[in-house]
């Protein structure tokens, strides 16, 4: 799993030591910023330098700054404009997550998957859910792989959805809008495996998961946090005008009554769920699991 997060954003949030993480004060740091944003060259050199610095500076301030981000506002507008001028080449191969999905054919072959379940299908944030623990009173087949995008998804459909026969499914996907794609692609390609899952699975309730806030959405990017809520908001509008769509917000009840995140319930990365933070989700999607099927 640590290999796919390096792959999804890379060493950029690879975890720092303690030492690391504590190599820089905010003023430091804030002024190797205005020189790196104001006078040095973009080379292979300054731009590992930059998000090395980035990682170390960042990932150790990330609770601070989601509980005093006015303390860090103008280190984070120039780590924005260095992000405008520090531009990594970021490629992936649609087939990168071959292995997994290879591993997946061969559990099926070996086992008896229950029949018409309950799917689960998306990024890491289903990878970690432990479904079929939170949901044993249902017949669960989780089918999240690495950090996939929706792309992926579809790519590997006929794997990871077709051959389960699902009489429900539910998507979380959030790896789109965290790489940089705008709102409007991830909604189209939400759409995509809607209408794919609709043509095979006629009227199959599909629940669509709110895209969470994390610790590090400002450091994925500047409007990252942004698009996730227009994205969620798209979404409320698209399912509404599907009777088998159901949006679910299962991200309410991890802010604070501040508007800040409840840092607890993440994994040291900043991004992923810990298992308080799958007991805030567990009830929610619960409840909505038996009002769709009663």
């Amino acid at each position: 799993m640590l290999k796919t997060l390096i792959i999804l954003i890379g060493a950029l949030f690879v975890l720092p030591t303690f030492a690391q993480a504590q190599s820089m004060s905010l003023e430091q740091y804030s002024s190797y910023l205005n020189k790196a944003v104001t006078s040095s060259a973009v080379n292979d050199e300054t731009l590992a330098e930059f998000y090395s610095r980035g990682r170390d500076f960042w990932m150790g301030s990330k609770d601070d700054y989601n509980d005093n981000p006015e303390k860090y506002a103008a280190a984070m507008a120039l780590y924005h404009r260095g992000q405008v001028k520090y531009v990594r080449t970021r490629t992936t191969k649609i087939d990168r997550f071959e292995s997994t999905i290879e591993n997946f054919r061969r559990f099926d072959v070996r086992n008896t998957a229950p029949e018409n379940p309950i799917l689960f299908v998306g990024s890491s944030s289903i990878v970690y859910w432990p479904t079929a623990n939170s949901f044993p009173e249902y017949p669960v087949v989780n089918r999240g792989f690495g950090g996939a995008s929706l792309p992926e998804v579809i790519h590997y459909y006929d794997d990871v959805v077709k051959k389960h026969n699902p009489s429900m499914m539910v998507v979380y996907c959030d790896i789109d809008v965290e790489a940089g794609k705008s709102p409007e692609f991830s909604v189209n390609a939400f759409k995509e495996l809607i209408d794919k899952v609709d043509q095979d699975f006629p009227g199959t309730p599909i629940l669509l998961l709110s895209m969470k806030p994390t610790l590090i959405d400002d450091l994925l990017g500047k409007e990252v946090r942004n698009n996730k809520l227009l994205t969620n908001q798209k979404l409320i509008e698209y399912s509404d005008e599907h009777d088998n769509l159901y949006y679910i917000d299962i991200t309410s009840a991890m802010i604070k009554a501040d508007g800040s995140l409840k840092a607890e319930i993440f994994l040291g990365d900043g991004m992923h769920l810990n298992p308080l933070g799958y007991e805030l989700w567990d009830p929610i999607l619960r409840a909505e699991i038996s009002r769709i099927r009663n």
